[in-house]
């Protein structure tokens, strides 16, 4: 009796050590994301090797829900999500909509106020020239389809990066990624326009300093005007023509008195720079500052995509509703092109030191990305 009870000790300690035996040291855990990444800092403070790092994204959020590729920065959207689940938790964000005025994102990340920010670049364009080339008549292809790919080449081309870099670095923010939406070139009218003669006397709505300056090299007349009012002023005459977006102008219902929509050369770009402030980037660990510029990249790739896509379901619209889309015949084109090459001199003149070197580039690239064939 005695001797079963002793064995019965030992096989419960043999037991345990088996167990003990097959399973597998348990990894070392790390964070893993929530069905939504959370915006706040964590309760504990972490360890060095995985310190956390909250960031306050002053996000634009001009658009709303109407454009898709917008909410890539919403709470809980893509941006967020990506950097949480890539850096293992490490990087949060806590995204503020609208936190400021969209002319003043740029400048309240510079100093501080914000952490990171989205600017749109056509409405700072009298403040940092530089950075609005995208403005220049023909700077890149005036078919939003093929701009919009060419506009993307010029920012992921490392040339251009280093440009960037030397410049925003001097007013103290990090060049991120760059956000492209549907370019400003459209020309809605009741009158079909398809060659520079076309243009004279053209009263058109028109904003920007270099799209005027095009417009009035192209033999229009520009006019300023608040947008509720374009409408009411295509339907009295005192407007012929609005230059916008072909999506920003269905919005605001210009399909409802326009019998055409022309593609021009002018405004062939609208985007927006994501940016960061340069000591909260360059206090990061290098891991998670690539973390940060490797998932810029793909966020900018799918709203390029998103921002393509969308253009392309809005033509069809645009068409459905009785719109006749039309564009500069070819010998027109270069006719037009011709007439607006002054604007290039004109934005060198305000663009500062940087031009010459940025604008070569630029041309480079769109250069080699229009000579390949694939072959």
């Amino acid at each position: 009796m005695r001797k079963k009870l002793l064995l019965i000790p030992l096989a419960l300690l043999l037991a345990i050590s088996l167990v003990a035996i097959g399973c597998p040291t348990p990894p070392p855990t790390t964070p893993t994301a929530p069905t939504t990444a959370p915006t706040t800092a964590p309760t504990t403070a972490p360890t060095a090797e995985g310190e956390v790092f909250t960031f306050t994204f002053a996000w634009n959020d001009i658009w709303g829900p109407k454009f898709r590729a917008s909410q890539v920065y919403a709470p809980g959207g893509e941006l967020q999500r990506m950097l949480y689940e890539r850096s293992g938790g490490r990087i949060r964000l806590n995204i503020i909509p609208r936190m400021f005025d969209s002319m003043d994102v740029l400048s309240a990340v510079s100093v501080g106020k914000a952490d990171m920010g989205d600017a749109p670049m056509p409405w700072l364009s009298g403040t940092y020239p530089l950075w609005n080339w995208g403005d220049i008549p023909g700077i890149v292809d005036p078919y939003p389809v093929s701009g919009l790919a060419e506009e993307l080449a010029i920012y992921q081309d490392p040339g251009v990066l280093e440009v960037y870099d030397k410049t925003m670095r001097e007013v103290g923010v990090v060049f991120w990624f760059v956000t492209q939406w549907d370019p400003a070139n459209g020309l809605w009218s009741n009158k079909k326009i398809t060659k520079l003669a076309d243009m004279r006397g053209l009263k058109t709505r028109v904003g920007g300093y270099l799209p005027t300056e095009g417009l009035k090299a192209m033999g229009g007349s520009p006019i300023t005007m608040a947008s509720s009012e374009l409408a009411p002023a295509m339907l009295t005459g005192a407007l012929d023509a609005v230059l916008t977006s072909q999506g920003y102008g269905y919005s605001i219902g210009l399909a409802d008195i326009s019998k055409y929509l022309t593609i021009t050369p002018l405004a062939p770009t609208w985007t927006a720079v994501t940016v960061m402030n340069a000591e909260k980037y360059d206090a990061l660990p290098p891991d998670l500052q690539k973390v940060l510029m490797d998932v810029g990249r793909e966020v900018e790739q799918m709203v390029y995509l998103s921002t393509v896509a969308e253009y392309i379901m809005s033509a069809d619209t645009v068409t459905l509703s009785g719109i006749e889309i039309l564009q500069f015949e070819p010998e027109e084109l270069e006719k037009t092109l011709e007439a607006v090459a002054p604007m290039e001199k004109l934005w060198l003149d305000i663009a500062g030191p940087y031009g010459p070197e940025l604008l070569a580039k630029i041309k480079d690239v769109v250069a080699k990305h229009r000579a390949f064939t694939g072959e």
